[in-house]
């Protein structure tokens, strides 16, 4: 009966080690597969990191990438920031260089124009005197006239120029250069009227010249003419001093001598007829003329004003 017992507590012993074993196996297996759960889930983390770290490292040099082009962009318009601050800092230069030019142009147009006005207000001034002075021409021109008409001199004068002339046959006989009787007349009447209107208060100050030419015809030598022609004017001009009848004050004598001038012409001035042939008798003369002061720029002044100077 004993035996019978100890068997029972040999087989109980036995289940118990058995569940023992069991249990631990499971414990194992439970420890292990948590332990997997745990290393896989471990993995799994690190997996999903690394992805998220590639991810964040993809999206960093991205982003790296997006600077650069900002950084180069920036730069691009820092550079083109810089080309047009030194553009517009050389067109401020030039525009300064156009201002200080402008303000030249415009003082030198100002500096003509006043040179302009100038000039204008001296053309209408010697305009102004022009006119005076060709109208004070004309006037003493129709002075000579009057006076020479209410003497009985029968003298042509010249409307445009106020020239006097008179025939060579009547103060000279031909090829001589003495004065005739009938010169002497002729001029004992004309002298005192011509010099006394010239002369006069009225016209003195005004009266530059007065002229005695010898004109000849064209027959002989041009200078055996020029002598003839020089000595019968110098013929006339000696009896305005010396002729016993002329009728001259010392003042008169005094005055002539200032603006008297005596030329010899020789046949450089011959008269023609309307055929265009030389008139030999009208060629032979004495002319006497006049000019006014200035009258050199009278005519030269009064070209221009016609168009004939340019």
């Amino acid at each position: 009966m004993r035996p019978r017992g100890k068997a029972r507590r040999s087989a109980a012993n036995g289940s118990y080690w058995i569940s023992y074993s069991d249990m631990m196996a499971g414990m194992l297996f439970t420890f292990a597969l948590i332990l997997f759960m745990a290393v896989f889930q471990l993995v799994d983390l690190q997996q999903k990191k690394t992805i998220e770290l590639e991810t964040k490292e993809a999206q960093l040099s991205t982003q790296q990438s997006i600077l650069l082009d900002q950084q180069s962009q920036l730069q691009d318009k820092e550079e083109l920031l810089a080309a047009t601050t030194l553009a517009l800092q050389e067109q401020e230069e030039e525009l300064e260089k156009n201002r200080t030019a402008l303000s030249s142009a415009q003082q030198s147009l100002s500096l003509q124009q006043s040179k302009i006005e100038e000039q204008a207000a001296l053309l209408a001034s010697q305009q102004a005197r022009i006119d005076k002075l060709v109208g004070l021409r004309s006037e003493i021109i129709e002075a000579l006239r009057d006076e020479l008409r209410s003497a009985g001199v029968d003298a042509g004068v010249d409307r445009n120029t106020g020239a006097i002339t008179f025939s060579g046959a009547v103060l000279f006989d031909t090829g001589k250069n003495e004065l005739k009787d009938t010169g002497k007349a002729l001029l004992d009447r004309f002298i005192p009227i011509y010099l006394r209107t010239l002369m006069s208060d009225e016209y003195e100050e005004y009266i530059g010249e007065i002229i005695i030419e010898g004109h000849t015809d064209t027959s002989g030598s041009y200078l055996s003419n020029l002598k003839l022609s020089q000595e019968r004017a110098l013929a006339v001009a000696n009896y305005c001093f010396t002729g016993e009848t002329m009728r001259l004050t010392a003042a008169e004598k005094s005055l002539l001598q200032e603006v008297l001038t005596v030329n010899g012409r020789s046949y450089a001035d011959p008269v023609y007829r309307a055929d265009g042939t030389v008139d030999m008798d009208a060629s032979r003369r004495v002319v006497f003329k006049f000019r006014m002061k200035d009258s050199e720029m009278i005519d030269q002044m009064s070209a221009i004003l016609e168009g004939k100077g340019e």
